[in-house]
Formats: C-alpha cells, sequence, structure tokens
C-alpha cells in the first residue's frame, strides 16, 4: 500500500485513513486536522484557527459569528490561567503550561479540565460516543501509557488505538464513575518526561 500523496510504501501499522485513501503520519499531519469542537476530520486548507486550536466551517461560524456577545462568559480556570500568563509574563518568564483541550459541549470534561489543572504537555480529550462502556481511545503516541496506567488503575477497561497524536476518548460511564482515575491518568501522561543518560 502507498500513500496517496507522497507515494511512500506504507507498512500497516503505519497508514493513516482519510476518507478511506491512505496517508503515511507525515502527510497525513500535513494535509488534514480534527476540528478541537466537534472531532470531524478537516482539511488544512480548510481549517480556522483560533489561539492555534483547528475548527471545521460549521463550528467556526457558530462559535465566531457575528452576534457573538461583547462581554463572554469565561470561567474560573480561565480567568486564573489568564492571570498566572501575566505574572509569569510580568516576571520575565516563559511557561509553555496550558490547560487540556477539550470538547466543550460535555460537562464532564470540564469538570475533568478544572481538575487537571494546567499540564506540560498538550492533549485532547473528547467523550467517546457509542463504544462499549467502559473504554478508552488512545492515539498510538500515548497508547502505552494508558494501557500501564489502566492495568494497575482501571480493571476491565478496554484500552483502543485511536487516530491523531495526543488524544484521549474516554467513554460516557468512565468520565461519570471513574472521575479520579481519569484526572490522574491525564495528569501522568502529559507531565514532560526527562531523558535518562544512558
Amino acid at each position: 500500500m502507498r500513500c496517496s500523496s507522497c507515494e511512500n510504501l506504507l507498512l500497516d501499522d503505519e497508514v493513516r485513513y482519510a476518507w478511506d485513501e491512505p496517508y503515511c503520519e507525515s502527510c497525513f499531519d500535513d494535509l488534514f486536522n480534527h476540528c478541537c469542537h466537534c472531532d470531524e476530520l478537516i482539511t488544512s486548507s480548510s481549517t480556522h484557527y483560533q489561539d492555534g486550536d483547528p475548527y471545521c466551517e460549521e463550528c467556526w461560524s457558530e462559535t465566531y459569528d457575528d452576534n457573538a456577545p461583547e462581554n463572554p462568559e469565561v470561567t474560573e480556570s480561565d480567568r486564573t490561567y489568564i492571570i498566572h500568563l501575566s505574572r509569569t509574563w510580568l516576571e520575565g518568564k516563559t511557561d509553555y503550561r496550558r490547560f487540556i483541550n477539550i470538547n466543550d459541549k460535555d460537562l464532564h470534561l470540564k469538570l475533568i479540565r478544572e481538575k487537571v489543572g494546567l499540564v506540560e504537555s498538550s492533549i485532547y480529550l473528547f467523550g467517546l460516543r457509542d463504544r462499549d462502556e467502559y473504554q478508552i481511545s488512545a492515539s498510538s503516541n500515548i497508547i502505552e501509557e494508558v494501557r500501564e496506567y489502566a492495568l494497575l488503575n482501571l480493571s476491565g477497561v478496554i484500552i483502543v488505538e485511536g487516530i491523531g497524536s495526543s488524544r484521549l476518548g474516554v467513554s460516557l460511564s468512565l468520565r461519570e464513575n471513574n472521575r479520579h482515575e481519569i484526572i490522574e491518568l491525564i495528569k501522568q501522561i502529559t507531565k514532560v518526561k526527562e531523558l535518562v543518560p544512558a
């Protein structure tokens, strides 16, 4: 099988699909995004960005229309984050920590985001629909850490490999009943790993 863009030969575990077309990891990341609001696959050329987050056309027009209020609601965590960034900037420091990206429509994800706080490494957290009761979807770059954590802390949870990079999907039952464990999982996988010299 060959990449639809660069035509390089692909191994089965290297294939990324976009609308049933195979791509290598590099071409897929260059050509496509997932909307941070609805999780839809979109081309890079049709992506709208706000604060570095990708949006599809529909979510962009819903979220950023001309009728938006001039004084939008700011959550306590957003307010705290803005103050934190302002203070570090005034002190001449740079802090790359930020809140995890979530689908804002899910109340459980908002609560998890609040409890996780600022993280060193970005991640996109979303809710799984129409899945097994206790299931987690993790992208290939974090799936081993998720499996290790689940083995010790979330017995009986099904872990499946998802698409993209640094994406974590959690079923509704886990978001409701195992919120503490999910928060600890996110804190663990978003820590910057220190390299140990050989």
